[in-house]
């Protein structure tokens, strides 16, 4: 009895399959709970992980700084409406709707002030509606500013028909013919004056129903009103005064017949009348400023564009400033082949967030004669300035650009060739700017005067607690008087180089790459300790040339070095050698002549309660053409974008440092500006939702189940 009782209780085949068809089942239903609840959590979150290479789908830094620092509520409203037939998504083939609605949803996940919203104004115009009620109560100043000067034409339009209508029956009673026949001039254009007043109601009536018409609109079309408004205000006041103008000059004639003479009298108040009803009104439409209402119109009109909507503003960015098509000149690298729009999404968003959270500043471009460097141009038609590029950024970001030239040159020799200067500001508008200082000579110079010293102008500058980037160039003024006080020593007469490279055989597909050769030519990748060169160390540029710095302690100022070049360098003196290639292998280190390393290619420094300096050597490093120098790498992958990003980083880190805008200081969107990866189409998004997560993954476990099953089963 014993030995029955120790006997181990095995199992039966239907017991084992009960148990183990149990625990496959249970499997497989925690499996499928899991991924249900998973998927519902990871859609309520709306949380991602952005695992490309380039972070496309993640805010760069320099957004997430905007967005930490803004103050005032934010609201961004996506246009853009589903492909449909007709439209340049359909033709296109591309949903440009879903990776903006994407990147708006990375602003209001990261930004605790920002609201976005979605409304697609085919399928949703009762959204639209609601859309132009809410700009209309945010904005409505602007609009009732508009709307008074409409109801004011009603009134206007009302006393001149009565007035006008009255001049008709009394012309009417003259039987004067249309045609004045062999009469002389005077009397024949007294005749055809007073007959203009036939065409008043005609006018009048087209001008009602074209503004009527307008008012009628979606919103409002208050800006087109205003403007036929205008138009129509204006024949009006021109007509009158020549009226009044003729019988001025012929109330006295007696070659007029009597009864036109006594119209003329009895008439000239009215015309007096109607001509100070429409230059009243044609007043007030001329004091209007900016309308929102009509930037709204404009968008819903044109269709896919962003609304960013701050406290007091709002800006409108249009489909083509979001998906840029470039129309650069690529010198060669395309090959015919078809360029993809680039994606600068980011980039407008946050210049237009920046824009209405921040205050207007100045900026002045201050050079030693030579024509403007950031004029902005009218490609094709006409180009800007050499820095036009970098100023339009700075405009964006809410700078006011301006343009000065200390020396007064360039006005004079434009005056002397016949040519108009554009006018400039005066030293007080500039006073209160940063100063983007170009310490060398532009454009032709008289070779027999002395080049221009701006030095003291820029030494009254600082003095008063000023600003500047300050650029230097091969051999030009070292401004002595004004570096040595701040710790830095620039030798513009000292060109920066490394030992000679030997070329390998055969030359390089890329020319600059081949040109890193050269002993000026660095490839730099390190640029220095300081906030507005940390985030550029991922960053290509061409800094070509670099004279050599050093920096040096000094009483009151903080200053740090920046731009280090790398390995063995030296401030060579002897310039003349470095122009020309056949004597580049034999540059040597000169202990006498010239400047021994360690060197630098630039200086920042900050006066103790006072103003800040930025020095950087390379003289067209923020020049349209080195900004503009497209990546061959991605032409040949069909996207267009900057090959040197770190040029235009450099620049408005400096400026945005100088302005004492510290969280602007960071890799900004226009550094990495890629076309993102193309959108999963819905059908493939709800095949990976559906069949991978809630039928593939648990069915995978079913199945893995029953192979087991099958395999212990006896």
């Amino acid at each position: 009895m014993a030995e029955e009782k120790n006997q181990p209780n095995y199992e039966s085949q239907k017991q084992r399959w009960l148990k183990y068809g149990a625990n496959v089942v249970l499997a497989s239903v925690v499996v499928i709970v899991l991924a249900i609840v998973i998927t519902y959590l990871a859609q309520r979150t709306n949380r991602r992980l952005d695992t490309t290479a380039n972070r496309a789908y993640s805010l760069k830094p320099q957004t997430i700084n905007l967005l930490k620092d803004i103050k005032g509520e934010t609201r961004l409203v996506s246009l853009y409406s589903k492909a449909t037939a007709g439209t340049q998504q359909a033709a296109d083939k591309t949903d440009y709707a879903q990776p903006v609605n994407d990147l708006l949803e990375e602003y209001r996940r990261l930004g605790n002030k920002i609201s976005v919203e979605s409304i697609d104004p085919v399928a949703n115009p009762s959204k639209v509606d609601d859309l132009i009620n809410d700009v209309t109560q945010k904005y409505g100043g602007e609009g009732a500013s508009y709307k008074k000067v409409t109801d004011a034409y009603t009134t206007t339009y009302d006393q001149i028909k009565k007035l006008a209508a009255d001049e008709v029956q009394k012309v009417s009673a003259l039987k004067i013919a249309d045609d004045a026949g062999a009469e002389e001039d005077a009397t024949q254009s007294v005749k055809l004056a007073i007959l203009t007043v036939r065409e008043f109601p005609k006018l009048l009536n087209q001008s009602k129903e074209t503004i009527d018409r307008r008012l009628k609109q979606k919103p409002p079309d208050y800006k087109a009103a205003t403007g036929s408004i205008e138009q129509n205000m204006e024949i009006f006041s021109q007509m009158c005064g020549r009226i009044l103008d003729e019988f001025g000059k012929s109330k006295t004639d007696a070659k007029l017949p009597e009864a036109v003479r006594k119209y003329m009298a009895d008439s000239t108040p009215a015309y007096t009348q109607i001509k100070k009803l429409a230059d009243d009104l044609l007043k007030q439409v001329q004091g209007l400023g900016s309308l929102k209402l009509d930037e709204l119109r404009q968008s819903l009109r044109a269709r896919d564009a962003i609304l960013v909507m701050g406290s007091n503003d709002m800006r409108v960015i249009p489909f083509e400033s979001v998906w840029k098509v470039d129309d650069r000149e690529l010198r060669g690298y395309t090959q015919g082949q078809e360029l993809k729009p680039r994606f600068a999404g980011e980039q407008q968003i946050s210049t237009a967030i920046l824009a209405l959270n921040q205050p207007k500043k100045k900026i002045a471009f201050v050079r030693t004669g030579g024509a403007p460097l950031a004029t902005p141009g009218m490609p094709p038609f006409q180009r800007g300035g050499p820095m036009s590029e970098i100023a339009n950024r700075l405009r964006d970001y809410n700078f006011e650009v301006l343009e000065k030239d200390l020396s007064g040159m360039y006005a004079m020799q434009a005056q002397m060739q016949g040519q108009g200067a554009p006018p400039e500001p005066s030293d007080e508008q500039i006073k209160d700017a940063i100063w983007i200082v170009l310490a060398f000579p532009m454009g032709q110079q008289n070779p027999m005067m002395p080049p221009p010293n701006i030095g003291p102008k820029i030494e009254e500058h600082l003095k008063r607690g000023g600003s500047a980037l300050i650029v230097f160039a091969p051999q030009s003024d070292k401004l002595d008087s004004i570096m040595k006080p701040l710790g830095i020593e620039v030798r513009p007469d000292a060109v920066a180089v490394h030992e000679p490279i030997k070329a390998t055989e055969g030359r390089q597909a890329d020319m600059i790459e081949d040109a890193q050769r050269y002993p000026f030519v660095f490839d730099m990748k390190d640029y220095g300790d300081h906030m507005i060169t940390r985030p550029l160390r991922s960053l290509e540029s061409w800094l070509v040339p670099l004279m050599a710095v050093k920096t040096t302690s000094a009483a009151g100022v903080k200053t740090t070095p920046i731009l280090p070049l790398p390995g063995k360098t030296w401030g060579e003196t002897d310039i003349d050698a470095l122009q020309d290639p056949s004597k580049f292998e034999a540059i040597k280190y000169d202990e006498g002549k010239d400047v021994a390393g360690p060197i630098f290619g630039g200086a920042v420094a900050e006066k103790d309660g006072g103003g800040r300096v930025v020095v950087i050597t390379s003289p067209m490093f923020a020049f349209d053409r080195y900004i503009n120098e497209p990546d061959p790498n991605m032409i040949r992958r069909g996207l267009v974008v900057s090959r040197f990003p770190g040029n235009a980083e450099l620049f408005l880190n400096s400026v945005y440092w100088l302005s004492k805008m510290e969280p602007m200081i960071a890799i900004s969107p226009a550094a990495m500006e890629v076309s993102r990866i193309e959108p999963i189409s819905e059908p493939a998004l709800k095949a990976w939702r559906i069949g991978g997560l809630l039928v593939g993954l648990p069915g995978a476990v079913v199945l893995a189940g029953v192979l087991v099953y099958f395999a212990r089963r006896d």
